[in-house]
């Protein structure tokens, strides 16, 4: 979906909308929604009030997750000190915020209004245990590997990822889901921003393969898929990285001078 900057009550309808008919899917266990798609990039939209992601975006989350009977995720802004974390929150379907991430890596001028968060966040749900990342944390595998190396089955990406770097998103979420034997549902935003980006879409599902399952989109859409997690463990029998690393080679490194 787009985003209309600062227009907090229009952003929540337009995903109601959206969501509106997806209980003809058998009921999703997940809805993703595209990074801080309910207020955007515009710093000057935002309200340095107290700390904490605003209440009215949490209730929200919650309302729609009760309602669809899903887990919901997107991230917001979290005042704090003076500055912001760009925060993923996860609603579950009782209706109640299980847990929080906030965005390790901040893009270039980002940093001049967002902290970077200094922890990762595995979420372990009733089926499926989850790991969640940002945007620009998708450029660093350390986070898709720390995350996968605690289990995670899948990883959910919400972004706002511009052009000319769909090649580079596209490739990315892939090589995540093949390196680590996972799948990667990755929710990108569309059209153009306040400040003349223009938001490629490209939402989808990685399988454990590598296999993207859903056609490349760059419209405003409900893209839907469902993975099966069963067919990691062939996959990782078939091909045996997480057996074959050598984690004690990887920590010694030998430097050699001419």
């Amino acid at each position: 979906m787009p985003c209309i900057e600062g227009e907090r009550e229009r952003n929540y309808e337009r995903a109601r909308f959206l969501v509106a008919d997806l209980d003809k899917y058998e009921g999703p266990q997940f809805i993703v929604l595209p990074e801080l798609f309910a207020i955007g990039f515009r710093h000057s939209d935002y309200e340095n009030k107290e700390d904490g992601v605003p209440p009215e975006t949490i209730d929200f989350l919650e309302e729609l997750a009760k309602e669809k009977e899903s887990y919901v995720v997107t991230t917001d802004i979290e005042p704090h000190n003076g500055m912001y974390y760009n925060t993923l929150l996860m609603a579950s379907p009782d209706e109640r915020i299980i847990g929080a991430y906030r965005k390790m890596h901040p893009f270039q001028a980002e940093k001049d209004v967002f902290k970077g968060g200094k922890k990762l966040a595995v979420f372990n749900l009733k089926d499926i245990r989850v790991g969640v990342q940002i945007c620009y944390d998708l450029r660093f595998p350390e986070v898709s590997r720390q995350l996968s190396s605690y289990g995670a089955e899948l990883i959910i990406i919400p972004a706002a990822w511009p052009d000319p770097r769909g090649h580079h998103w596209d490739t990315l979420l892939q090589a995540r889901a093949i390196e680590n034997q996972v799948y990667v549902a990755a929710c990108n935003r569309v059209l153009m921003g306040f400040d003349g980006k223009t938001y490629f879409g490209h939402s989808q599902l990685v399988d454990s393969w590598g296999l993207r399952l859903t056609r490349i989109n760059s419209e405003e859409r409900i893209v839907v898929e469902k993975g099966d997690t069963v067919m990691m463990d062939s996959i990782r029998k078939e091909v045996t990285c997480w057996e074959d690393r050598s984690q004690e080679g990887y920590d010694r490194v030998t430097i050699f001078n001419e």
